[in-house]
């Protein structure tokens, strides 16, 4: 069965990533999860995540959050799997009668954690608070006040849920749950930039510049590029480790930095360099920006070979390693721009300037947020195989580690 698989990082008060919500859409079924449909389609797309794939691989080893039905609740196919690697979300649409109610008791005593997902206040729920850990409030639907009269009324039948934002899409509206006592947040607003006048590219973070102008070169002189990297431990470190690493197959070890570059070969070399630059960036800073960067950068590439468009790979790949470097260095994109050596179609796409590179950086940042409706019109737009699609994102998810190893 062809399916869309996603997720969205659920942040701690410190804004550390402690869970993943994982979405899944049928190709079959315009903008629908699957858990809302059926039993049967749903139970094959989980065992296929958490049995085939791998949920660890999905999720990175955190715990998934997935979609539960009232018809799948009632089924006890849940407890088929691991309460390690699974909290349960109970669908906004599941009545809570007797049997729900019995359902979620076993759970919790069982381990699961379980959450119910867009909530808002009924008093029917109230016998099913205390087997809940977590309640979802929507930011988009409820408004400051009820944001924080749910958490008093829930407070008085179980003291100890504890409260996600979800679809919280500003810094102000992050700063604003906090106040009120939530504990957990999900959404966009670590993606928007927080702009600190005065700071300066050149001097910060930007020391693999000179090397990466000079691998841009027509004739690369191996020379210099061996110098550069010699003037920076870390770097030399990095690139020694790269070169003996297994992926490179050689049976001798590699102690040459010059021996290292001819190994991984100049445009390996170009593409690990960006990446090694936007970690470094990424350093002190949120941990999921430089995940979704790499994960937008693989996914871009690959869809950029395999259907022939009409887009350098290397360019889909710099869009996407730097769609959040603006957020990254909390700077204007159009500064950060003037000292980045990269084509001008990159650029143009990272300034919003419309051309085929920024359609496939919102294909994919329609998909990293589940807007399958959106997600299917690009696809048909650029004529890709949805099947295909799907296993490039789902695939630049699990080889994110391999990026992030670098």
């Amino acid at each position: 069965m062809d399916v869309y698989v996603a997720r969205q990082a659920i942040f701690d008060i410190n804004k550390e990533v402690i869970a993943y919500e994982v979405l899944f859409r049928n190709n079959n079924i315009d903008n629908e999860f699957i858990s809302i449909k059926n039993v049967n389609p749903t139970l094959d797309v989980i065992r296929n995540s958490f049995f085939v794939i791998g949920i660890n691989k999905i999720t990175g080893g955190k715990k998934a959050f997935v979609n539960f039905d009232e018809e799948l609740i009632k089924s006890e196919i849940i407890e088929r799997f691991s309460k390690d690697h699974l909290a349960v979300e109970v669908l906004e649409s599941v009545k809570p009668d007797y049997v729900i109610i019995d359902c979620c008791r076993r759970l919790k005593e069982k381990g699961y954690i379980i959450a119910l997902d867009d909530f808002s206040y009924n008093e029917q729920f109230d016998k099913l608070m205390k087997y809940i850990d977590i309640i979802k409030v929507d930011f988009l639907v409820t408004k400051g006040k009820e944001r924080k009269e749910i958490i008093s009324k829930i407070k008085n039948t179980n003291i100890n849920i504890k409260f996600l934002a979800e679809k919280v899409e500003t810094e102000e509206e992050y700063r604003e749950a906090l106040s009120y006592g939530y504990s957990y947040f999900q959404g966009y607003f670590f993606c928007r930039p927080v702009i600190i006048s005065g700071r300066d590219v050149s001097g910060y973070k930007f020391t693999y510049m000179n090397l990466i102008n000079e691998l841009n070169k027509e004739t690369v002189n191996i020379e210099v590029v061996e110098a550069l990297v010699k003037s920076d431990v870390f770097l030399s470190y990095k690139l020694l480790k790269e070169a003996n690493s297994a992926y490179h197959y050689i049976k001798r070890k590699i102690v040459s930095i010059r021996d290292a570059i001819m190994i991984i070969g100049i445009n390996e070399l170009k593409r690990w360099i960006f990446i090694i630059t936007l970690k470094q960036i990424g350093e002190n800073n949120i941990d999921e920006l430089v995940r979704m960067s790499l994960i937008r950068a693989s996914f871009m590439e690959v869809v950029s070979k395999k259907f022939h468009l009409d887009i350098p790979a290397f360019d889909a790949f710099l869009t996407g390693i730097f769609s959040l470097i603006h957020v990254l260095l909390k700077m204007p994109i159009e500064k950060i721009l003037i000292d980045l050596p990269i084509s001008s179609d990159v650029k143009d796409a990272l300034l919003g300037k419309n051309n085929i590179i920024l359609e496939l950086l919102e294909l994919t940042i329609e998909y990293e947020k589940g807007n399958w409706i959106e997600v299917n019109k690009l696809i048909k737009k650029f004529e890709l195989n949805e099947e295909f699609v799907g296993n490039c994102y789902l695939n630049s998810i699990i080889n994110l580690k391999i990026l992030e190893e670098i």
